[in-house]
């Protein structure tokens, strides 16, 4: 398998799932591959060979969804790609209706792996976190550095059905750690930040966070903890 090499890089096939691994060991008719995270070097293990790829998509064009693929694998031929989803248009709600102050919106970029209060990922919430924190700190660029801000944290579901947008705070706070990332924050202590606020917006394919952001005046007083 001349696709498997000593520090090449691969990336999960699965959409939603982020995990890149770096070859670590690897010799020509081995039923395993030595392994590592591609950007730490941490958590060594080992994988079958059958479940790295030479593409991202099957022979028939269709994409994988399971094992992993090089990153710097040339596009396969096949079936012409399904076209991409275009950019979700700009919600149309105003979440800081009548309230003073200027106002930024970043979003994040849609199909990224979420994490929720309810689910068990132990074992990968740290890299979903850091994904998270990476995306809300790329979305940012440009934004001015803010002393004090009203933040509203929109979940973008992927259908219609019921949901508690609570339960989504952890990668919202990972989004907001983001923002201090990129020094639109100081810090998000109660001090600084109002919120993030939760609230569910209109469907998005693949769903996605924003987070809408409003500066503080000097005027206007963030609630203080109280007994």
């Amino acid at each position: 398998m001349n696709h498997i090499r000593n520090g090449r890089i691969f990336a999960a096939c699965h959409p939603q799932d982020p995990a890149r691994i770096r070859i670590v060991r690897y010799e020509e008719g081995d039923m395993r591959a030595l392994v590592a995270d591609a950007a730490t070097g941490a958590h060594q293990r080992l994988i079958l060979v059958s479940s790295l790829h030479p593409t991202a998509v099957t022979g028939t064009g269709n994409r994988r969804k399971s094992g992993y693929a090089p990153e710097d694998a040339p596009p396969a031929t096949g079936p012409p790609a399904p076209p991409q989803l275009q950019e979700p248009a700009a919600e149309v709600t105003d979440w800081f209706d009548g309230m003073p102050g200027r106002r930024f919106r970043v979003a994040l970029p849609p199909r990224l792996l979420l994490l929720n209060s309810n689910q068990r990922l132990h074992h990968r919430r740290a890299d979903i976190t850091r994904v998270l924190r990476r995306a809300a700190w790329a979305a940012s660029r440009g934004l001015p550095s803010l002393e004090r801000a009203h933040i509203i944290g929109v979940l973008h579901p992927e259908d219609r059905q019921r949901r508690d947008p609570a339960n989504w705070y952890p990668s919202f706070k990972a989004c907001v750690d983001g923002l201090v990332d990129q020094g639109v924050l100081e810090d998000d202590d109660h001090t600084r930040v109002v919120g993030p606020d939760m609230r569910i917006g209109h469907v998005v394919s693949g769903s996605r966070l924003v987070l809408h952001v409003r500066e503080l005046p000097p005027g206007e007083s963030a609630p203080e903890l109280r007994k």
